[in-house]
């Protein structure tokens, strides 16, 4: 490799770096399936509400959909996360209920950003529009 073959970093090169500059990354189909696991574990196994930053976050929805598309299985786990899981729901919405009644300054929330965070909460499986629990407990 001579100098001038050098790779730079976009840093290096003088490149403006933003939230939406892309990297190419190489993964084995093991580190794709470990991280994808990590993923799913974090928004439907993961207790702690603090969690919920992560399970809902448009990037690592964004994330999860691009390593689906570059698992050898993926059309299995798109096949799979297109049924509603009455499982999934259950633990999100106990989890969600569980940080609004957490906070120490509650947030009004509009029925609509309700269903924004219950939707991004849920994917990648199918959900139904978020209902709050009429029966505080």
């Amino acid at each position: 490799m001579n100098s001038n073959d050098k790779q730079q970093s976009p840093e290096q090169a003088g490149e403006h770096l933003t939230e939406e500059t892309t990297q190419a990354v190489h993964l084995t189909q093991g580190e794709i399936h470990a991280i994808q696991k990590a993923l799913l574990f974090l928004k439907f196994e993961c207790e702690e509400t603090s969690s919920l930053l992560y399970s809902g976050s448009p990037l690592i929805n964004s994330a999860l959909s691009k390593l689906r598309e570059a698992d050898i299985h993926g059309d299995f786990s798109k096949q799979f996360h297109s049924r509603p899981s009455p499982h999934a729901e259950a633990f999100m919405r106990d989890k969600l209920e569980r940080s609004y009644s957490e906070e120490h300054v509650p947030h009004e929330r509009t029925e609509a950003q309700l269903n924004d965070i219950w939707q991004s909460c849920m994917f990648p499986f199918p959900a139904t529009s978020y209902k709050q629990d009429s029966d505080p407990k």
